[in-house]
């Protein structure tokens, strides 16, 4: 009998890490109640005689004074956010927005419902992020707008993207999806670029089963996207004006509890996700060979979505990162490869399902032969082939389970032989 789980031995934590998401309490049965009992669902301003007697109104004021923004508009979820950011701040059919090769699928399709073009870009190997570099290279004279991804809630370089976006007048849409709490410079992601795209779906560092955010300090696309949210009105507007045509996307009352609530916590959750993240990093380096990102200094916080380790198949004894993630998954610890795989490699956009018609890639707006089955990121493609591992980002609300994943780890490099 081999000494690894995977062999027959024992595992190093067989019930699993013991971790849950999301962390509630009576306080948010109290928030839920006291909606429920008033009768007043939905947030629609009319409901109320004062704007902050909403849920959400009061969410949105809290959420935008927390990150650091003038405005946070509450809708529906991530990937209305996004999409309505993109077309608050004027996007139009047949410009371009470059978007990184490696995030979730709603990055890209908020731009196709925006009735733009996604243009996929590398990323950085150290960081995972969009590569600066590379988004430059991309612009045509039809970017309107680059869309940096903090994928996992690591924050993108975005010294190097204002500066690009200011030096060729592009608009910046932060995909901060991820990345509640986290920071760049002291200033939290979501109030650095033009606007900032948030997501609460149940498993996000701040979460209400679905619902999403938009924050940005300019007036005007404030209003703008509080219109395309709530069916065209407009603040302090009449319940039957519409001024542009657009969707209802608000935010229930119900959702504006939970998250008044679990807003509350999330500094001290953040915190202890910080913390027990540098410390996960630093015992990863004494074992070697499967460092965490790069501890980049402008990186002042993480709020983490993913943890994402790089594994290095050389220092394993040549044996491949997926034999090494089955035998992680042996004694307990259960990893995978995040969304990691290049979008244009998704059935979506390798295919070109964009309908009869193709819009709006093959739309006359456009007028440039595209075809995504072409597109070739090399680093995206490396990374998700042999070297990404990703754990979820809860495990880092407990020491102990931090120390259950390191313990495993070293376990494994120390009986890599097995494994061949």
């Amino acid at each position: 009998m081999g000494k690894l789980a995977i062999n027959g031995g024992t595992p190093v934590a067989p019930d699993g890490l013991g971790v849950k998401w999301p962390i509630f309490d009576d306080t948010d049965r109290q928030a839920l109640l006291e909606v429920f009992e008033s009768g007043k669902w939905c947030s629609g301003g009319w409901y109320f005689e004062h704007p902050y007697d909403s849920k959400v109104a009061a969410f949105e004021r809290d959420f935008a004074a927390w990150i650091g923004a003038k405005h946070a508009i509450a809708v529906s979820n991530g990937t209305a956010a996004l999409t309505l950011a993109l077309r608050a701040a004027g996007i139009e059919p047949g410009e371009e927005v470059i978007v990184p090769a490696v995030t979730f699928i709603a990055s890209a399709t908020a731009v196709i419902l925006a009735n733009a073009i996604p243009i996929f870009v590398d990323i950085d190997p150290e960081t995972y992020q969009i590569d600066p570099d590379q988004a430059e290279a991309a612009i045509t004279d039809r970017t309107r707008a680059i869309m940096p991804v903090h994928y996992g809630g690591y924050p993108a370089d975005m010294d190097r993207i204002m500066a690009i976006a200011k030096a060729h007048g592009l608009i910046v849409v932060e995909d901060c999806a991820e990345a509640h709490g986290s920071e760049w410079r002291g200033q939290r992601v979501g109030s650095i670029g033009t606007l900032g795209g948030f997501s609460f779906q149940m498993g996000k560092p701040l979460a209400a089963g679905e619902g999403g955010a938009i924050t940005t300090s300019d007036d005007d696309l404030a209003v703008n996207c509080y219109s395309y949210g709530d069916l065209g009105r407009i603040p302090g507007g009449g319940k039957y004006d519409h001024y542009i045509p657009a969707g209802n996307n608000r935010m229930t009352e119900f959702q504006g509890a939970i998250l008044g609530a679990a807003l509350k916590r999330l500094d001290e959750q953040t915190d202890v996700r910080w913390r027990n993240g540098e410390y996960f990093a630093q015992e990863l380096d004494k074992i070697g060979g499967i460092p965490a990102l790069k501890r980049d200094p402008r990186v002042t916080k993480r709020g983490y979505y993913f943890y994402f380790l790089r594994y290095n198949q050389a220092e394993f004894g040549g044996v491949h990162r997926d034999r090494f993630v089955e035998a992680l998954a042996a004694e307990g610890i259960y990893t995978g490869t995040a969304h990691n795989q290049p979008l244009y490699k998704n059935p979506l956009f390798r295919d070109m399902t964009f309908g009869k018609k193709g819009c709006p890639v093959r739309c006359p707006f456009y007028g440039v032969p595209i075809d995504y089955s072409k597109v070739s990121c090399p680093e995206s493609e490396r990374v998700y082939d042999s070297e990404v591992v990703a754990l979820g980002k809860d495990f880092l609300m407990s020491r102990e389970a931090v120390d259950k994943v390191l313990e495993a780890i070293r376990k494994i490099k120390a009986n890599i032989n097995e494994l061949k």
